[in-house]
């Protein structure tokens, strides 16, 4: 999962993203962000038309992507999934 990613949603930023490797994990597709399939041109380009001619969601889906960050990425949940896994 790309770091810069998290970072983004960590700052309540909007997010699209690819379906590529863990980034599903991350994103919850029309809530937390928008997710497309890889090398998808037009689906890219009608998410950020969406994103563009309706600013009103663009804090609902940064709150979204920053409570999903903090509860499941944070550094206490990923070391104690670290502990468990070497148990």
């Amino acid at each position: 999962i790309p770091v810069a990613l998290m970072e983004a949603m960590s700052r309540g930023l909007p997010v699209i993203s690819s379906l590529h490797s863990g980034i599903p994990e991350l994103i919850e597709n029309g809530k937390s962000g928008f997710l497309i399939p890889e090398r998808d041109v037009d689906g890219l380009a009608a998410k950020l038309d969406h994103l563009i001619h309706h600013p009103e969601i663009w804090s609902d889906l940064g709150k979204a992507g920053r409570t999903q960050v903090e509860q499941h990425f944070n550094i206490k949940t990923l070391n104690d999934r670290l502990v468990e896994l070497s148990r």
